[in-house]
């Protein structure tokens, strides 16, 4: 039971001393604003953490302010969330101000949030209490705010935090902030009711709304969620010309309200899944992202209405998958042709390749899937890549560059887990996050399933990476059922803009494996040519204990790769030479088995011309290159 309340200024005044703070003060009232914390999360997360089974991590993407968010995932109950300690500058039996402001991009219409309080009491027991609690609409930034919140009397060890009431949707996090009683801390406010026409939001219908309606036109959109709606006059459920001569008729008085249009019923908005609970949260534990959605629209309606659709899968042997009918390619673009096509119009290109990497699809992406102009594009590399700088930049690299293509493919990121729980969801997730694409995550929908006891790895894996056909069969599933879920009127977004901002950096983007004949002046030296691995076009492999003859070419460009054979042990070294810059390759690399993997040898800022030299470091070893990349 809380004590009668007593104000933090009040108290203040009776425990400052010379340095005019509260004990164990010092280190959190350094804010220019005078408030207690203020978590703006511009670097980092702030000394917020995960809750329960939840994963925190920084975004730079849809934050409400700055350039950084937190972002919260991985939610396996609705008490799962962000958290954060109190500690001493917070003091049992005052009363403070909290804020915070949410949004969350996938899930319902609506979710409501809570702002609560974990203690330990005089007893010792664990106790808990809401600060603050708001209904959010989906997609809009709320504030969750008291301006006079008391401390339990008895409190230890507070940890403020943020959850949900039901749903285990991601969510983020943004300006969050402890202050004084009485503090009015700025942020995003309550959820609003759309005024059909006010834009700016004032309760008027007046030329300012005109002006901003002109501007969002202009723009392709409203960065805040409210105008967008506000401005979709007719209700149609998107923001268009029709929508400006609607608001300016309604402002020369000429219409004294704004008709609504019938939106044409849409099939999959009442599509009732058929799945088990237990299967249908597995479901919906998969889509990480819904990401924007227009893309993936327009290519099944394309399907649809009866023309030509062409499928591309790249990614590791989880991809290749033995090339079988039961393999997750296979069966998903089976799902798209059976549900969205008209017969024979939809074909798929399954170009995964075992044992490769994110570096090795970028460098075979235009070769292998690109020049055939793929209208949707899965990517899947999460148990294949590692951390560093490399995996980091050709990852985003193949993103952006699918993207990037004239004929404006859908691109949906997927990302497994190996049997052991190894992915590289966190560092492809960033990625995902900033340019807005569709991120399936078996990783999120087997550990959440595994934990509940709904499945064992039994259920999924072959051996420590590999799904078995029911393994194959739950990916496709998972596609099918992102699918369902992006053709719901309430998933439908603004036409997608590719994003200038980066997360590791696109230095890599244009890199693609040139063919020997394209290499200007080529001398394979003393290393032989034979077959390539797969697609990958050549084999050019040493000659053991012979002259050590270089391989000798020019070629215009930025930078060089090698892709080569690669084994944990037995393999050689090449020094790679280009315009004087030398560098070592070797072909020993931890967890591989004698696939293909590459390497950077050389980058520069501008393209000119490479001239390169490849020779042995040791002529008794062995080597074998499978294709040379050129960033352009």
């Amino acid at each position: 039971m809380h004590n009668k309340k007593i104000s933090a200024v009040c108290v203040a005044a009776m425990l400052l001393g010379s340095t005019g703070l509260l004990p164990g003060q010092a280190a959190l009232a350094a804010d220019p604003a005078g408030y207690l914390f203020h978590s703006t999360f511009e670097t980092g997360t702030d000394s917020w953490t995960g809750r329960g089974a939840a994963k925190v991590e920084t975004a730079s993407t849809g934050v409400y302010a700055g350039s950084g968010a937190l972002y919260v995932s991985g939610r396996t109950a609705a008490w799962n969330g962000a958290t954060l300690p109190l500690g001493d500058a917070f003091m049992p039996g005052i009363a403070y101000s909290f804020s915070a402001n949410v949004r969350y991009t996938s899930g319902g219409k609506t979710d409501t949030f809570y702002m609560k309080l974990q203690y330990t009491d005089s007893n010792g027991d664990t106790q808990y209490d809401a600060i603050a609690e708001e209904q959010v609409p989906k997609g809009d930034w709320i504030q969750l705010t008291n301006t006079s919140y008391q401390l339990p009397a008895d409190a230890s060890n507070m940890q403020l935090y943020i959850e949900t009431a039901d749903s285990t949707n991601s969510f983020y996090l943004d300006e969050a902030a402890g202050a004084a009683e009485g503090t009015v801390i700025p942020g995003a406010g309550k959820a609003r009711t759309v005024i059909q026409g006010d834009v700016s939001g004032d309760g008027l219908l007046d030329g300012m709304d005109m002006l901003l309606a002109r501007k969002g036109m202009i723009a392709g959109g409203f960065t805040e969620t409210y105008a967008g709606k506000a401005a979709d006059v007719d209700q149609s459920g998107k923001f268009e010309m029709n929508d400006m001569v609607l608001l300016q008729q309604y402002l020369l008085g000429n219409i004294k309200e704004f008709p609504k249009v019938e939106v044409p019923v849409n099939e999959w908005d009442d599509y009732q899944e058929t799945a088990s609970p237990e299967m249908l949260q597995f479901y919906e534990d998969s889509i990480y992202q819904m990401g924007n959605t227009t893309r993936i629209r327009e290519k099944i309606a394309k399907a649809q209405s009866g023309e030509q659709v062409k499928l591309a899968y790249i990614g590791g042997s989880i991809t290749e998958g033995g090339r079988t009918d039961t393999c997750y390619v296979s069966r998903s673009a089976k799902y798209f042709a059976d549900t969205f096509g008209t017969g024979s119009n939809v074909s798929f290109n399954n170009a995964g390749m075992s044992g490769t990497s994110s570096l090795v699809g970028l460098l075979r992406a235009q070769n292998d899937i690109l020049n055939d102009q793929p209208d949707v594009i899965f990517i899947e590399f999460s148990v294949n890549d590692h951390p560093g700088e490399s995996y980091e930049k050709s990852f985003e690299g193949l993103v952006r560059r699918c993207l990037s293509q004239e004929n404006e493919p859908a691109v949906i990121i997927i990302i497994n887990r190996s049997k052991g729980g190894y992915s590289m969801q966190d560092q492809m997730a960033a990625v995902g996050r900033n340019y807005n694409v569709p991120v399936i995550s078996m990783d999120n929908a087997l550990t959440n399933a595994f934990n509940k006891g709904v499945l064992t790895t039994d259920d999924y894996f072959t051996d420590e990476y590999h799904p078995h056909a029911e393994g194959a069969k739950l990916i496709s599933d998972c596609i099918g059922y992102f699918y369902r879920q992006a053709l719901k009127t309430e998933n439908a977004t603004e036409p997608y803009v590719l994003p200038d901002t980066t997360v590791y950096g696109t230095e890599y983007t244009t890199a693609t494996i040139v063919p020997l004949a394209e290499l200007n002046n080529f001398n394979n030296g003393a290393f032989q040519k034979g077959n390539g691995y797969g697609t990958l076009p050549y084999g050019l492999t040493f000659a053991k204990n012979s002259a050590n003859t270089p391989i000798t070419f020019s070629t215009q460009g930025k930078g060089i790769f090698i892709v080569y054979k690669a084994n944990s042990s037995g393999m050689g070294t090449i020094k790679v030479n280009v315009n004087g810059n030398q560098s070592s390759i070797s072909g020993n690399k931890q967890y591989t088995w004698g696939g293909p993997d590459a390497d950077l040898a050389y980058i520069q800022s501008t393209a000119g011309t490479l001239n390169v030299s490849i020779s042995m470091e040791n002529t008794s070893s062995d080597f074998t290159i499978w294709g040379i990349g050129v960033i352009q």
